[in-house]
């Protein structure tokens, strides 16, 4: 049923030309239509799911099932390998952007962190797993300084532990990078990069030494994003450190979401909304002849109104679902927060899929020369951006899926969570201001990904 049903979804959307491929002259339909008929694809999918999903099935799936020995074997030998592929890039990433070339074209910092990281590491957590825990080089520095604090005072290392159970500095830390991609003047220069990464950095190293080396996982925002969004993934690791298989999107259903976490995961939607609202044309006549601070200013006002608007409408419909079902506003709103996380997914493939195709293939030339020094390590530096390794078509189809198929899990994972909160008919009352902000959701961002 839910493959018919994601199957009637993306028939309704495609047609359209994504945005960075085309804009409004190549829809065959116009904006609005299309833009409706994606938002009729959520409400048929919600009614559907009313209809047939009657209990929940999600949690029974989470836990899934183990890995053969083999797997678990290579497994546990590439944890340590991958601790040392991520600090050696990190420290190649932070000399390039801190000594290397000022040129953003001829350094590899802006593109690896823009590209690469933010966007190609979201998508992998998204659809394999939390690949980014083993690679993770502020956890590895963490981990050195403690030992070297360790050694100096002649005391045991602090354990790990699991976290230090608050996520406020996360969401600081999320914004602050987004604040930098899409509202500082000077956000793509390798010298603004490799001042945020050391600074990044040293919070994390100090606030370890302070707070104990758990402290990291739940401070590091890019730790903690790539972490939830990994449990929409098939591949996991349990508290044991067991590998295990499960169904997509079913981890979502044991997720534990903080109020830090919910925040987390608006501010992200809201600077993706922001980032489609600022190419459209409304927007570039606000800015325009603007520069420096000015423009950073205007920029970080349009960042904040963008991440209050999707926090407004969020909360709107968690208070009348808290009016629906009695139940306090605050604990709903954690609660089904992780419905949200498919919409996240979606909106990264939807506005950076072509972003991390065409111009992430920059990387492949400045492999062999991240400083611009002219070097040719691998005999890459003639590589040229291959733009026709996809045709438009094909973007346009990846990505106006992704917000179909993105809507459509995010009403499944909130409707499975309300039917195994509530009686079934409670379950499907409760969720009609969920739908009506998903379906704001899909319009608004249909509308901003077309130009609109």
């Amino acid at each position: 049923m839910f493959i018919v049903l994601t199957t009637w979804a993306l028939a309704a959307a495609l047609p359209a030309a994504a945005h960075g491929v085309g804009g409004r002259i190549d829809l065959p339909i116009p904006v609005w239509q299309f833009a409706w008929a994606a938002a009729l694809a959520v409400i048929v999918s919600f009614a559907m799911l009313g209809r047939f999903w009657t209990r929940p099935r999600l949690e029974s799936a989470a836990p899934g099932v183990s890995l053969p020995e083999l797997a678990q074997a290579i497994g546990r030998l590439c944890v340590p390998l991958a601790r040392l592929v991520g600090l050696a890039a990190f420290v190649v990433l932070l000399y390039a952007a801190l000594v290397g070339s000022r040129e953003v074209t001829s350094n590899i910092a802006p593109y690896a962190v823009f590209i690469v990281f933010w966007v190609g590491v979201q998508l992998v957590s998204a659809v394999i797993g939390d690949v980014w825990a083993g690679l993770d080089p502020f956890r590895t520095l963490a981990d050195i300084g403690a030992w070297l604090r360790a050694e100096a005072i002649r005391q045991p290392m602090s354990p790990a532990g699991h976290g230090a159970g608050n996520r406020w500095w996360a969401v600081g830390a999320m914004f602050t990078f987004v604040w930098l991609e899409l509202a500082y003047h000077g956000g793509a220069s390798p010298r603004s990069i490799g001042a945020y990464l050391s600074l990044y950095t040293g919070v994390m190293v100090v606030g370890a030494s302070v707070r104990g080396r758990g402290w990291v996982k739940d401070a590091d925002g890019f730790g903690v994003l790539f972490g939830i969004l990994a449990a929409m993934a098939p591949l996991n690791r349990d508290r044991s450190g067991t590998w295990r298989l499960r169904s997509p999107v079913a981890g979502l259903a044991t997720l534990e979401a903080s109020p830090a976490t919910v925040r987390l995961i608006l501010v992200v939607l809201g600077s993706t909304t922001f980032d489609g609202f600022a190419r459209s044309s409304l927007w570039l006549d606000v800015v325009s002849n603007r520069s420096g601070w000015i423009l950073t200013a205007l920029n970080t006002g349009g960042l904040i109104f963008g991440i209050g608007v999707v926090m407004f409408v969020y909360r709107m419909a968690i208070a009348a679902m808290a009016r629906t079902t009695g139940e306090p506003e605050d604990e709903l709103g954690d609660a089904f927060a992780p419905s949200l996380l498919p919409i996240v997914v979606a909106y990264t493939v939807a506005h950076y899929f072509s972003y991390l195709v065409l111009d992430g293939q920059a990387v492949i030339r400045l492999a062999s020369d991240p400083f611009g020094m002219g070097w040719d390590l691998f005999g890459s530096t003639g590589y040229r951006v291959d733009y026709t390794l996809l045709s438009t078509a094909a973007i346009a189809w990846i990505q106006t899926a992704a917000i179909a198929v993105g809507h459509v899990l995010a009403v499944l994972v909130a409707h499975d969570r309300a039917v195994e909160r509530y009686p079934h008919p409670l379950a499907v009352r409760s969720q009609y201001p969920m739908l009506a902000a998903m379906i704001v959701y899909t319009v608004s961002g249909l509308l901003l990904l077309l130009g609109g």
